[in-house]
Parts: C-alpha cells; structure tokens; sequence
C-alpha cells in the first residue's frame, strides 16, 4: 500500500483535525501519521494516508476539501 502525506490548515483546532480524521476513516482511507502544529492561530496539519480501495489520493483531497474550517489543502511529494 501506498502512504501518502497530505497538509492543510483549519481554524478550530483539535475539533477540526478530529472531523477530518473521521471523515477519511468514513470513507474507508486508513491515516497511518497525524501531526498538528499551531502558527498563528491556525492549525497546520499533516496527515499520512494509506488508500485501501485505490480511491485515489486526489479523492480523499476532495472529501478534506469540502469541510467548512479546512483551507489550503496540498499534497506534499
């Protein structure tokens, strides 16, 4: 299986990092790592995702994307 480590910010915090957490669980992405670092009030956070069901990583972007508080979302190689 392929891991693949994905960052973005959110502005709630440990709320926010649990609702994406869950989300890619729902949706059947397994999270290997999980970090979160606070910078200037926001919440920067790095996740290591494993597909799988071979969804594709640009999928579960999406799924994190389409969250309220989750903003600058990128892939990171």
């Amino acid at each position: 299986m392929d891991c693949r480590k994905v960052c973005f910010n959110v502005s709630n915090g440990l709320d926010s990092a649990v609702r994406v957490l869950t989300t890619l669980r729902r949706k059947n992405f397994t999270v290997k790592e999980f970090s979160m670092k606070e910078v200037d009030g926001v919440s920067r956070l790095e996740i290591a995702v494993i597909d799988h069901l071979n969804l594709g990583m640009d999928q579960a972007i999406l799924y994190v994307k389409r969250l309220v508080d989750v903003s600058d979302v990128v892939e990171v190689a």
